[in-house]
């Protein structure tokens, strides 16, 4: 996985992903997000760290088009975020919260395919095109073996590809995921953090991802975006933010840094 350094921008001419320009986010007179800018690439893997509490989730809700900035602007692709139409957005973007909606019932490919409902209506019948981005959907997330098993009766790493393969459905480039591993066991984790990291290298998927685990961050991501106190306070290649002071400012905790043996990748730990 290649460094980049913290703070880039898309090559020349070419739109970033995302481009926030002075955001902010208040809720009942209380600040969550202090006014910020930051510009995030296409076709990587950004990680979202910081301590509970630091405004991660409401930066994700802000680029997922679930709230809207009280001040300051952002960009997507090029385009105010606000002109896109509901149905347009969802074809380009698809957003995992922390919490799903329940499933009523519905088995691993009916929900998926409701990845398709951007493209063709609540009404629509399935294409051949829609068949195929499905297959494809539920390939990518190795969900095949129990397409026909109710969603609700599944473990939580299964539930967790069955609605990834629903965002990948839609048709969306873009995957904006926030906390997808925290309910799951550490096999559970890496393999779904495997299958993002598969998504950008193989299918050049961008993925916008909030990690509590700053190691499984560290190793997937391409690039660290740190917040605390609804501020961004680093930002970097993983190199660059795994260094014990800058987890310390981040986290508030004494911690050190190691070199994996093998790859010398480095691991943090609470010292």
């Amino acid at each position: 996985m290649p460094d980049k350094p913290g703070g880039f921008e898309s090559g020349a001419g070419e739109a970033p992903l995302f481009r926030v320009e002075g955001a902010g986010f208040a809720l009942a007179g209380r600040v969550i997000l202090e006014p910020m800018d930051l510009s995030l690439e296409a076709g990587c893997v950004h990680g979202l760290i910081g301590p509970n509490g630091s405004g991660k989730s409401t930066l994700v809700k802000l680029l997922a088009r679930q709230a809207s900035p009280h001040c300051g602007r952002i960009a997507f692709a090029g385009k105010p975020i606000a002109d896109y139409g509901d149905r347009d957005f969802a074809r380009r973007l698809g957003y995992l919260p922390q919490t799903p909606p329940p499933t009523d019932g519905m088995t691993a490919r009916e929900l998926i395919t409701l990845g398709r409902y951007p493209h063709h209506g609540a009404l629509g019948r399935l294409s051949r095109n829609d068949r195929s981005s499905i297959a494809q959907a539920m390939a990518k997330t190795a969900t095949e073996a129990f397409a026909d098993r109710p969603v609700d009766a599944m473990s939580g790493g299964e539930r967790q590809r069955v609605w990834l393969a629903m965002m990948l459905a839609q048709g969306a480039d873009c995957l904006v995921l926030d906390e997808p591993t925290s309910a799951l066991d550490v096999a559970h984790q890496a393999e779904m953090l495997k299958i993002l990291r598969k998504l950008c290298d193989d299918h050049r998927h961008s993925v916008v991802v909030v990690l509590h685990d700053i190691n499984m961050a560290a190793r997937i991501c391409d690039r660290l975006i740190a917040l605390k106190g609804g501020r961004i306070v680093a930002d970097g290649a993983p190199a660059a933010i795994m260094r014990a002071e800058t987890l310390r400012e981040i986290y508030d905790v004494a911690m050190g840094v190691f070199a994996r043996p093998g790859d010398g990748a480095p691991v943090s730990y609470v010292a």
